[in-house]
C-alpha cells in the first residue's frame, strides 16, 4: 500500500515538473512572437530613449531564448526534470512575465509618441 502512495506521489511530482516544462515551451513561442511584434513599424522607437529600450528590450529576449533552449535541451537529454532544473525553469518563467511587462510599458510608450 506504501508503494502505491510513493508512486502517486511520485506520478504527481513528473506531473508538476512536466507542467513547468511545457509552460517553459509555450512561453518560448511567445517570446518568438513578442520578437515579431518588436520588430514591426508599429513598435518603431521615435526617441533616443525608446530606441535604447527596445534594445534592452532585444538584449533580455535572446538571453531569455538562449536559457529556454538549453534547458528545453538539457531536460530532453535526461528525460526527467531534476530539482536544479525545475528551480531555473521557475526563474525563466519569473523573467519572461518581467520582460513581458517591460514589453507592454515600451509598446505603450511607442505608441504615445
Amino acid at each position: 500500500m506504501e508503494d502505491l502512495k510513493i508512486n502517486s506521489a511520485q506520478q504527481k511530482n513528473l506531473f508538476n515538473n512536466r507542467s513547468y516544462l511545457i509552460k517553459l515551451e509555450r512561453y518560448s513561442k511567445e517570446l518568438d512572437q513578442l520578437d515579431v511584434k518588436l520588430n514591426s513599424y508599429t513598435c518603431e522607437p521615435k526617441t533616443e530613449d525608446l530606441f535604447k529600450r527596445k534594445s534592452l528590450l532585444k538584449q533580455q529576449m535572446h538571453r531569455l531564448k538562449n536559457k529556454n533552449q538549453e534547458i528545453i535541451e538539457a531536460v530532453k537529454e535526461r528525460k526527467e526534470l531534476l530539482e536544479n532544473q525545475v528551480d531555473r525553469i521557475k526563474v525563466q518563467l519569473n523573467d519572461f512575465m518581467v520582460l513581458q511587462s517591460e514589453f507592454q510599458a515600451y509598446y505603450t510608450s511607442s505608441q504615445q509618441h
